[in-house]
Formats: C-alpha cells, structure tokens, sequence
C-alpha cells in the first residue's frame, strides 16, 4: 500500500463523525468513533508524522478499523481517503506490443514532460484565456510544482498524476463554506472539457469545435503535449480521471470519465494547434461604449471566474464589438460606465478569432467624460 497522506487521513476521520483529542503519547492523535456493542466509543490512533517508522503499520491498523465498521473492503476507504485532497487524472499507454507492462525509457521520461506541460499550461489558460502562450506563466510553473506523479499501474501501461484541487490544503474549508470551486480544480476541469470536446471533434469530423473553444478548454501548448504523447501518432492513449468528492464538478463535464486517444483524436490536436498558433494577440486600447455585461456568480465576489464586458468600437470607421475578460475592479469599472451611459478606454491584449475580437491581460480600464 503507497503511504496514506496525513492530512487525508485526519480530514476523512473528521468528515466521517469521528472526534480527536489528546493522548498521553505525544506522538499519537487520539481519534473516538461510533460506539461499540458496550457503549463504549471505538477508539484509534493515528501518528502525529508520517516520518515515524511504523506510520505505514499504524495507518494500516485504522484503514482496517473504519472499513470493518463500514462494512466496505478496505480499498475502497483507501481510494475515499486518497480523493480527499486531489483530482486523480491517469494515463494509459494501449498498444505497448509485446512488452505489456513497460515501456521504453526515452517514452516515459517525454511522457511525464507531456503531461507536466498539460497541466502547467492548462494552469497558464485559467489565469489567462489565450489562444497560445510563447513561454508558461509563472502560474502554471507553481501549478505544476503543486501536481504529484502517482503511480504506474498494471495491464497497459499506465501511470497517474495527483492534481491538488487547492493549493493549501489547509484552508479548504473556506472554500467549501462559500461553494466555491478552487483555481486547481478549475485546471483539472479545463484539461477534461478539451477530451471531451476533441472527443466531439472527432465524431463530428470538425476541428473547429476544439479551436473555438479555447476560452474554456485547450490553448495550443496542451493541443502539443497531448500530441507529443502519441510518439507521432502511433501510441492509442487511454484517459481517466477520478474527481475528489469535495467539490461538485462542472455539469458539462460530469456524464464521462473515460476517453481514448487515437489517431483520429491526434490529428484534431494537430489542426488546432496550427490554427490557435495563428492567432496573435498584440497590445492595444481600445475606445468605446459597453453594449453587454456577462458573469456567471456574483460579479462582486472575491472568487477568481470569468467576467465579461462587450464593447462597442471602432476599428478604422468600422465598429466592431471586443468581448472583454475582466477580473472584479475591472468589471466594478464597466459597470459603473455602462450604468451612466459613459464610454470607457481599456487597454490589454487584442487578437481575432473568426468573427470574434477579444481582449485579454487587461492593464487598465478607464472611464470618459
């Protein structure tokens, strides 16, 4: 058995109605649950560091405990308590040949990169919704420093990469207390609604439905690393992922949890990667009256999601309408202009994508006399 996270373990205690207190060895925490036949609650303990010796042994003895009490095998509260803390997202290689359960070592070592980069960028997508990005930001390079490579796992080959559905861990509480859905788990949810969607590609034999939903799916650098992991097209990947319970996930995203990866697959992620590297966004300002003012949640909340303002514009005597993304002061900006009818100047990032002019990274938002 891998070594059970100690922040897990006491978290799925708590959740599950049993008590901590104090215990004449320091090393121990004492943890009281459901009362036995004598009416005497069941007791357990659990070490304090998971760098004692026999921590394995004695997390083993509790797992053993809850799952008897439970009546479930202990797998099965192994896997709730490994959930507690992380989205699980694994990968499995379909065709390795003759050698089932391995694969050659130069594929596995660009393979990890792949899906390093998969996750570093999808993290770059969600702080900044940009078709392609030249460099990660340095959003991205924490997001994949917080990711953890799991294990590999037998049949065909396969591993899986433990995505963190909140950076520290210990404030998760809060954002259960206002339903709120954590930057992380936004990431993992980004990389899933791109299989979904290149899945619908494929069936559909149109590319354009991957490219033109880069705002909330793949930009061009996670097109490339899912394509990296074919070895030129010739490698079917299997994709699974396996969601914590502590936070509902997205309902577009929520019927599958299983795709495949095949040649069909990677010839879509070729075509959007070629079309999402075309499109270059160039700083610019914009002038003009907002027309529209979008936001899923309260658009006042603290809580990172997209907000949206349309502005009317003109663009060499042609008006045309740029869709803004914003965060909270810049919306609270638009709206006040929108409410008293007053033209604003906004300046960020300006790129086109069929019809659709769209500004990113915006820098300032100013409102006209």
């Amino acid at each position: 058995m891998s070594k059970i996270p100690l922040v897990n373990l006491i978290r799925y205690l708590r959740e599950n109605e049993w008590t901590s207190s104090d215990h004449p060895n320091q090393k121990i925490i004492l943890f009281k649950g459901p009362t036995s036949d004598s009416g005497i609650p069941i007791e357990v303990g659990v070490p304090k560091n998971e760098g004692y010796i026999d921590y394995n042994r004695r997390v083993d003895d509790v797992l053993r405990i809850v799952a008897s009490l439970r009546g479930v095998s202990i797998q099965k509260v192994i896997d709730e308590v490994r959930l507690m803390s992380h989205d699980i997202f694994k990968v499995r290689v379909l065709n390795t040949g003759e050698y089932t359960n391995s694969i050659p070592l130069p594929y596995a070592v660009d393979s990890l990169k792949s899906l390093r980069d998969l996750f570093v960028y999808g993290a770059c997508s969600e702080q900044v919704s940009l078709p392609s990005f030249e460099k990660p930001l340095q959003v991205g390079i924490k997001h994949g420093e917080l990711c953890r490579f799991g294990h590999t796992f037998e049949g065909s080959f396969g591993l899986a990469i433990n995505s963190p559905i909140i950076d520290e861990y210990v404030q998760i509480e809060m954002f259960e207390d206002l339903k709120a859905i954590p930057f992380e788990r936004k990431v993992m949810e980004r990389i899933i609604r791109g299989i979904e969607l290149l899945s619908q590609s494929v069936q559909e034999n149109d590319g354009d439905i991957l490219v033109n939903n880069f705002e909330t799916a793949f930009n061009s650098r996670m097109c490339e690393s899912l394509l990296e992991l074919s070895s030129n097209k010739s490698i079917n990947i299997g994709i699974n992922v396996e969601w914590s319970p502590k936070f509902e996930v997205s309902e577009d995203i929520s019927v599958n949890n299983e795709w495949v990866l095949s040649r069909a697959s990677y010839e879509v992620l070729e075509y959007a990667a070629y079309e999402l590297n075309k499109i270059e966004p160039y700083y610019d300002t914009i002038y003009g009256n907002i027309v529209t003012l979008h936001s899923n949640k309260n658009p006042m909340s603290d809580e990172e999601f997209l907000r949206q303002a349309t502005v009317r514009h003109d663009m060499n005597g042609k008006k045309i309408l740029v869709k803004l993304d914003l965060n909270k002061q810049n919306y609270a900006i638009a709206y006040e202009a929108h409410g008293i009818g007053a033209p604003i100047k906004a300046s960020g990032k300006l790129f086109k994508k069929g019809n659709t002019w769209k500004m990113v990274d915006i820098s300032k938002i100013v409102i006209l006399e």
